[in-house]
């Protein structure tokens, strides 16, 4: 030790404790490797004060030596704060402190165990791993327990190497009769392959499983299985051993612990059988599980079977089956068969809610056969006034479960299947039918301006037609035609003669249409008036007919040949509201004009008497 240093440790020893911490510090940064020094600052350890022991603590780890380390094993036993700050310090010097570390095994508490055999497992020797192993011979559970919680904090910074070392000595464990022989260490073994994951230990595990190990150890070996790093494929390749024991009674020890070991597993066809089986265990787990894989598998027997659990009394079963199946695209047209098959109720709604993500893959057909119940079902309803109400709530119910698994379908199916029902209605004269119809897919899937036509029209025809301003502002089915209009979607023509030859609107709704388009501008005004001069050119003998005419003339579209513009006039101000009439405080000057008229053609009358 060279002059300097010398000084450096007797100022660590000085009873100032300013300078005894400026030492410690200075030899911290230095670390250097000196025996003599090393165990200068053993002895100043011993009778250094509170303030300056901390700095002392970290030269001895940043020195690293075994000297170092074994000057640091007495604290460490004392435990207390100085017992802590010991062990932080001795995890730096690594290899060098593995002896002093493991001298210590079985003569501290399991408290300090644990981080004993933490900081000798990060060392990464084989020495320290096949000590702390040998340590679990005859060991209590609290010490099984400290040893294995420590191997398991290591683990977290080991590199592929360490784990490799790691993984030779627990081979070499296993093989161990007196370690095998002891139960507590056994477990705790187990525990610790579990935790490294390495597939190479799943002989040694799967060999615990059998009958002839009491229960505590077989649910040991299989939750440690479920940790071993493998694919799907690979934990595929145990399922003859596992499948078995999830069927066992004992499910807190057994059957959830073999499930856990499957789970992530890649289960192929030939092992439906054994998952069918599975379908009635008591554990929700496992049965979730039995059902998604047998649902993604998609085979006809298995889907019919998930959807005959859907029938279960037992509501979890039914809320499994419905999970399952709905995750599976197969599952569609099983779904729909049993859609259109129930009568309403529950059963049809948790049937639809299953079908939902899945029923954008159901087969046309199936789909078609559904709308077709779905419009069944809508003009049943309307006919059916004697029937009870839970009949009718029954059919509700159906007709909505039915709508949203189209809704998720995206298939226009429901919407053309209702139009063609629906043109029916109104020619059979049954326009409220149509327009209730039309009105519950109201924008599906396939819902287009025609449609929208179609059901203001099937609306209008069953509507008052009063000419009111007020009245005609309220009315919605005008609305929806007004706005089909000035989007420019469809024109006036297209709807015009839509109007004309739909059979539920007579002459008087088409002169309630064409009264009330007209007064507005460009396509609505066109519209309105093509519908007044069909009006008045096929039904003119008509009071609609004869009405249509002088509207046109009023607006100004029309010239009327020898008549009298002023009783026209006249008869446009008694077409309007009493409200109307109430809010025009003056009449109009065409109006003055009008009875100025009437009053003068009366004086020529009498004057000519």
């Amino acid at each position: 030790m060279d002059e300097t240093l010398t000084k450096l440790g007797s100022y660590v020893a000085s009873k100032e404790s300013r300078l005894a911490c400026a030492a410690a510090v200075i030899l911290a940064e230095l670390a250097p490797p000196d025996r003599e020094l090393t165990q200068q600052l053993g002895q100043a350890l011993e009778h250094a004060d509170a303030l300056c022991r901390p700095f002392i603590i970290e030269a001895l780890g940043r020195i690293g030596t075994a000297d170092a380390a074994a000057a640091l094993v007495p604290l460490i036993k004392a435990e207390g704060p100085a017992g802590e700050e010991a062990l932080r310090a001795i995890a730096h010097t690594g290899s060098a402190a593995l002896k002093p570390l493991l001298s210590l095994l079985g003569k501290v508490p399991a408290a300090l165990l644990e981080r004993i055999a933490e900081c000798a497992a990060r060392t990464g020797e084989p020495t320290a791993f096949s000590s702390l192993l040998d340590a679990l011979i005859g060991a209590d559970i609290a010490t099984c327990q400290a040893l294995r919680n420590g191997l398991r904090t290591a683990m977290s910074s080991f590199d592929a190497k360490n784990k490799e070392r790691l993984q030779k000595q627990l081979e070499r464990a296993f093989q161990n009769k007196a370690l095998l022989k002891h139960e507590l260490a056994l477990i705790a073994l187990i525990k610790i392959a579990g935790d490294l994951g390495d597939i190479s230990l799943q002989p040694y595990l799967l060999d615990r499983i059998g009958p002839e190990h009491p229960p505590r150890l077989r649910r040991v070996a299989l939750l440690a299985l479920s940790r071993l790093h493998f694919s799907g494929e690979q934990r595929a390749a145990m399922a003859p051993r596992l499948l078995p024991l999830m069927s066992e009674r004992d499910v807190g020890n057994l059957a959830e612990p073999a499930f856990e070991a499957l789970r992530h597993a890649t289960l192929g066809s030939e092992h439906q059988a054994a998952l069918r089986k599975l379908l009635g265990s008591p554990s929700s787990r496992i049965r979730e599980f039995v059902m998604q894989t047998l649902a993604m598998q998609g085979t006809s027997r298995t889907l019919h079977e998930l959807v005959g659990c859907l029938d279960s009394p037992e509501r979890s079963v039914r809320e499994e089956a419905l999970s399952a199946l709905s995750r599976s695209p197969a599952a569609a047209g099983a779904l729909v068969e049993r859609l259109l098959a129930l009568e309403g109720g529950d059963r049809a709604t948790e049937t639809a809610r299953a079908l939902a993500p899945q029923a954008a893959h159901a087969p046309r057909k199936q789909l078609e056969a559904l709308a077709a119940q779905y419009v069944q079902l809508a003009g049943s309803q309307p006919a059916k006034k004697s029937s009870s109400p839970d009949e009718i709530q029954k059919i509700t119910e159906k007709r909505r479960a039915i709508a949203s698994a189209f809704r998720s379908a995206n298939s226009p199916a429901l919407v053309e299947a209702a139009a063609v029902r629906a043109k029916q209605y109104r020619k059979e004269g049954e326009p409220e039918r149509a327009y209730e119809l039309l009105k519950s897919v109201n924008g599906m899937n396939g819902w287009n301006d025609e449609h929208r036509v179609d059901m203001a029209l099937a609306g209008l025809s069953q509507g008052p037609k009063d000419l009111a301003r007020s009245a005609r502002s309220n009315d919605q089915n005008l609305r929806i035609l007004e706005e089909i209009l000035l989007s420019g979607r469809k024109s006036a023509k297209e709807i015009a003669k839509q109007a004309e030859s739909d059979p539920a609107i007579d002459r008087k709704g088409l002169y309630y249409l064409g009264f009330h388009f007209v007064e507005r501008m460009q396509a609505e005004r066109e519209f309105g008036q093509l519908l007044l001069e069909h009006l008045s050119s096929s039904s003119g003998r008509t009071d609609e007919g004869r009405q249509a005419k002088e509207k046109l003339v009023i607006e100004g579209l029309s010239e009327m040949r020898g008549g009298k513009a002023g009783i026209l006039e006249e008869r446009a101000k008694v077409l309007m509201s009493a409200s109307e009439m109430v809010a025009v405080e003056e009449p109009p000057v065409v109006v003055k004009k009008a009875v100025r008229k009437v009053k003068l053609a009366a004086l020529k009358k009498k004057k000519k008497k």
